[in-house]
């Protein structure tokens, strides 16, 4: 999942026109809360912004959590449900 941000970038686009003829879904949301990665029901990777260290600064936490992984699974598709594909912002003008 993409934000909005990425479509003013050229190389972003270019990767997900690429990653899309590999299989990957993607889909563009206004904002995101953070970079997120499930690799399975108890797994998380966050990428979180840092506000100590400085701007653009992130922490990245790697959790063993049942339960964190799956509120996060569900965060995740709730935001995923409610973006758009490329296709859909070509339609709509904003592309």
């Amino acid at each position: 999942m993409y934000t909005h941000d990425a479509l003013g970038d050229a190389e972003v686009l270019e990767n997900v026109r690429r990653f899309g003829e590999a299989g990957e879904e993607s889909r563009f949301a206004p904002q995101l809360p953070l970079k997120l990665i499930t690799t399975d029901a108890s797994l998380v990777l966050c990428d979180m912004p840092d506000p100590m260290a400085g701007a653009g600064a992130t922490t990245a936490l790697f959790i063993e959590h049942p339960a964190l992984a799956g509120c996060l699974r569900l965060s995740f598709l709730t935001v995923w449900d409610q973006a758009v594909t490329v296709a859909e912002l070509s339609h709509s003008g904003h592309l």
